[in-house]
C-alpha cells in the first residue's frame, strides 16, 4: 500500500481524516490486510503480495515457500518471526530494494538462491541453529558486504569476507561485494560449492587449498573479474562448468596431479590460458580443447608468497587499528629478528622478513650440493621435509636428507636434477609424487623402515623406466612390504605374500 495521503479541512472532514490515520496505522501494524497480502497455505507462506516498505510475516509462519517474495520491488526490509523453520528456494529473489534481513535462530534450513539478485541488500544475519543452506545463496548482490553469523552457531562461520561451514571444510560462498581483488583459501577448505563465487567480480587471484581434491561443478562460475587460478598439487579432478563464463581468466595452473578435467570445464573462457607441465593430463586437455599452453606464466607461481603476505598484512593492520586483545601482530620491521608472528582467528601464522634470511657458512664457500643442505636443514621441521621444498629445481643432483626425518612431503622433490637419493632409516613415509619426474634418477635405496609410500612417488624416473624394461619380476616391492608398481596384465595379478601395500593402480 502506497502511504500517501490527500489532507483536507478538517472542518469539512474531520470525521473523514480521523477514520484514514487509524486505518493507515492499523494497516501498518499488519492487524488488517493479512488475508489479502499474504497467501497462506496453513503455516507456509505461499506468497507475498503487499507493498509495503517494511514487512511483518506472520506470527504463526513456519515456512516460506519458493519464490514468496520474488521480484517484489517495494520491501526494504522483511521481519522474520521467531518459529519460523524453512526458507524455500528463491524466497526472495530478485527483490531491488530489499536493503538487510535477519533471520531468527530457529530457522534451520534455507534454499539455494533464496536472495539471489537482490540489487540493494548490504548485510544478513544468520541466526544460530541455520545448518542447511542451498547454492548460491547471494549470488547477484553486488552491494551486499556484511554477513554476520551467531556466535552460537555450530554449522556456519563467516571470515574474510567469505561463508564457511563452521569447521571450514565447506566453501558455500564468497560475498559479491567483497572488495579484495585476492584470495588465498584457507588449509582447512576441502569443499568447494556450486556457484560460490559467482558475480565476486572484484576477485582476480586466487589459490586453492591443498585438500580440494575435487573441483566442484559450477564453483567458479560467473567469476567475472578472475584472472588467475592456482591449483594444488592435490587436485585430481575438475568437473563440469567450473569456470563457466570466466570472461577475464587468463591462467589457470593445472597441476601433475590432475587427473580428469570435464569438457565443459572452461566453457566461456575465451582468454584462457593453461600453464602445465609437458606430457601432463593439464596439457592434453588443452591441446584437444584448442587452449593456449604456457610453460612461462603470465602471473609468476610466487605471486601465491606474495597474496598471503598481502593477507597477513591486512589483518595486522585491522588488529593494530581496532586494538583487539585476542589478536597481537609483532612488527618484523623495527628489529634484527628474523620474523614475527601474528595471531590471525587463534591460529599463529609466522611471518619471515626475506631481506633479513641469509646463508652463511664459516668458510664463505659452498658447492651447489651444501647449499642445498642447507635450505633441506633449515627448512626440515617437525621432522618433515616440507612439501614442493625443491619443485623443479633442475639443478639440484645430489642431496643428503638428514637422518631424523620421518616423512618426506608431497612433491618435495619433483623434476628435480637429482641422480641418486639414500633414504634414511628414520623416514617412515614418502609423499604423493615426491620424486616425480626426476627424469635422471637411477639410483634409490629404501629402507625396510618405509611403512608408507603414496601414488606417484617415484612416478617417471630413471629407476622405475629401466625396472619396466629390465626388472625380472612384474612386482617392484620396497620398504616394509610395499608394492610401488607392477607391469603384468590385470587378469595375471596376484597379490604376493610379502606385501602388506600397495600405493600403484593395477591396470
Amino acid at each position: 500500500m502506497n502511504k500517501k495521503f490527500a489532507f483536507v479541512s478538517l472542518t469539512a472532514l474531520g470525521a473523514i481524516l480521523v477514520c484514514v490515520f487509524v486505518l493507515a496505522s492499523v494497516n501498518k501494524g499488519r492487524a488488517v490486510g493479512v488475508s489479502e497480502d499474504f497467501q497462506m497455505d496453513k503455516n507456509t507462506l505461499v506468497k507475498y503480495l503487499g507493498n509495503d516498505e517494511v514487512c511483518i510475516v506472520p506470527e504463526k509462519t513456519k515456512a516460506i515457500s519458493s519464490a514468496a517474495f520474488e521480484g517484489n520491488p517495494y520491501v526494504k526490509k522483511v521481519i522474520l518471526p521467531e518459529g519460523l523453520d524453512e526458507i524455500g528456494y528463491n524466497a526472495f529473489a530478485e527483490m531491488d530494494s530489499l536493503e538487510r534481513i535477519i533471520i531468527p535462530d530457529s530457522v534451520s534450513k534455507i534454499g539455494a538462491s533464496a536472495f539471489a539478485n537482490c540489487d540493494s541488500l548490504q548485510s544478513i544475519y544468520f541466526g544460530k541453529n541455520v545448518k542447511e543452506i542451498g547454492s548460491s545463496l547471494f549470488a547477484g548482490c553486488d552491494n551486499l558486504k556484511t554477513i554476520d553469523v551467531s556466535d552460537d552457531s555450530k554449522y556456519l562461520t563467516c571470515l574474510d569476507g567469505v561463508l564457511y561451514s563452521a569447521d571450514r571444510t565447506v566453501l558455500y560462498e564468497m560475498i559479491p561485494g567483497r572488495e579484495k581483488d585476492f584470495y588465498v583459501f584457507p588449509d582447512t577448505v576441502v569443499t568447494v560449492s556450486p556457484y560460490a563465487f559467482w558475480g565476486c567480480d572484484n576477485l582476480e587471484h586466487t589459490i586453492v587449498s591443498d585438500k580440494v581434491n575435487v573441483l566442484s561443478a559450477y564453483a567458479f562460475s560467473g567469476a567475472k573479474g578472475l584472472k588467475s587460478v592456482t591449483l594444488s598439487f592435490n587436485t585430481k579432478e575438475i568437473h563440469g562448468k567450473a569456470f563457466e563464463n570466466c570472461v577475464n581468466l587468463e591462467q589457470v595452473y593445472i597441476p601433475d596431479s590432475v587427473e580428469k578435467i570435464d569438457n565443459t570445464a572452461f566453457d566461456g573462457c575465451e582468454k584462457v590460458s593453461v600453464l602445465c607441465n609437458p606430457l601432463s593430463q593439464g596439457e592434453k586437455f588443452a591441446t584437444e580443447h584448442e587452449i593456449k599452453v604456457v610453460n612461462e606464466p603470465i602471473y609468476d607461481l610466487k605471486y601465491a608468497n606474495t597474496l598471503r603476505d598481502r593477507y597477513a598484512k591486512e589483518i595486522s593492520e585491522k588488529n593494530k587499528a581496532q586494538k583487539e586483545e585476542e589478536e597481537t601482530f609483532f612488527d618484523i620491521s623495527k628489529d634484527d629478528s628474523l620474523g614475527a608472528a601474528i595471531i590471525v582467528n587463534n591460529e599463529a601464522v609466522v611471518l619471515m622478513d626475506p631481506s633479513k634470511i641469509k646463508l652463511e657458512n664459516p668458510s664463505d664457500r659452498r658447492d651447489e650440493e651444501n647449499d642445498f643442505n642447507y635450505i633441506l636443514s633449515e627448512n626440515t621441521k617437525d621432522n618433515i621435509i616440507p612439501e614442493n621444498l625443491f619443485y623443479l629445481k633442475s639443478d639440484l643432483t645430489s642431496v643428503t636428507i638428514p637422518d631424523d626425518v620421518k616423512y618426506i612431503g608431497k612433491f618435495s622433490f619433483a623434476r628435480t636434477g637429482l641422480k641418486s637419493v639414500v633414504i634414511p632409516e628414520s623416514v617412515r613415509s614418502i609423499g604423493f609424487g615426491a620424486f616425480y619426474h626426476c627424469d635422471d634418477l637411477k639410483e634409490v635405496i629404501i629402507p625396510d623402515t618405509v611403512t608408507e609410500i603414496e601414488p606417484q612417488a617415484f612416478e617417471k624416473t630413471a629407476w622405475i623406466n629401466d625396472w619396466y624394461e629390465n626388472g625380472e619380476s612384474d612386482y617392484l616391492i620396497v620398504g616394509d612390504g610395499i608394492l610401488i608398481a607392477y607391469k603384468g596384465e590385470p587378469e595375471d595379478y596376484v597379490k604376493p605374500e610379502n606385501v602388506k601395500s600397495v600405493s600403484c593402480d593395477i591396470k
